[in-house]
């Protein structure tokens, strides 16, 4: 099952709100956010790449070249099936764009962890390990602590306040 028109709306929505929040939280001015180059990819766009059936999103980096210059370049890519399957298993219809800012504010973390904004004083990136996920978890907890965000945050993010 992939995403209908009014769902796919609903995620241009709620990615303008997660990444609103994960800037905020990072604190990232303008300048910045201009540098984190990515799109948006869902199951019904060419580019987007099979997932396994228990992910729901993931980033995968990829390089972009613009007048003969490389820069880095981030997709993000949804899992319709598997995030319309988990939102009907944990009943989260009601709830579907707080699901989706989850989601979304997720794989931002991941994007602004993996870009050049955050690399530590030797030039490293985080890996991407089960320490790191686990990391990008916390923090997505921290960024949409909040009665809104509370169903979907007690279903798929562990960590209390």
């Amino acid at each position: 099952m992939l995403f209908s028109h009014p769902q796919r709306s609903l995620l241009v929505e709620a990615l303008n709100e997660a990444e609103e929040r994960a800037m905020g939280y990072y604190c990232i001015p303008p300048f910045r956010r201009e540098q984190l180059r990515y799109d948006l990819l869902t199951r019904k766009d060419s580019e987007w790449e099979p997932l396994p059936d228990p992910v729901l999103a993931r980033v995968r980096p990829v390089q972009q070249a613009h007048r003969n210059r490389l820069f880095d370049f981030y997709r993000i890519e949804l899992n319709d099936p598997g995030i319309l399957a988990a939102a009907r298993r944990e009943r989260l219809i009601d709830h579907l764009y707080h699901f989706f800012v989850y989601i979304l504010t997720h794989e931002i973390v991941h994007l602004v962890r993996l870009s050049s904004i955050l690399k530590d004083e030797a030039g490293n990136l985080p890996r991407r390990d089960e320490a790191e996920e686990l990391r990008v978890e916390e923090i997505s907890r921290r960024i949409l602590a909040g009665s809104d965000f509370e169903p979907v945050l007690r279903r798929f993010c562990p960590f209390p306040l």
